[in-house]
């Protein structure tokens, strides 16, 4: 069996919400990312605005944080943007 198609087998195996979830969970991360290089913003600033730590918020930038919607509400504001939209 070739590592491609191990890799393949396992990745059948993940149900379609957690894949949902993890593509929605990288969406958030990289909007995140450009909004805070189109402001021009470092993640230690960012990070103070939010009253988090650096680290933490290098660890949302990664991709696989799970947020909240109070976490995404406040983003939203310290940012000027929102970060997802509902209709």
């Amino acid at each position: 069996m070739t590592e491609n198609t191990l890799f393949r087998e396992e990745l059948a195996k993940i149900s379609a919400d957690m894949k949902k979830q993890v593509d929605l969970s990288w969406a958030i991360a990289d909007k995140i990312d450009f909004l805070l290089k189109k402001r021009g913003m470092s993640q230690k600033e960012f990070a103070h605005l939010m009253g988090k730590t650096e680290p933490e918020v290098s660890r949302w930038i990664g991709g696989t944080h799970n947020f909240t919607l109070r976490t995404l509400a406040k983003i939203s504001v310290v940012l000027g943007e929102d970060l997802i939209k509902v209709l």
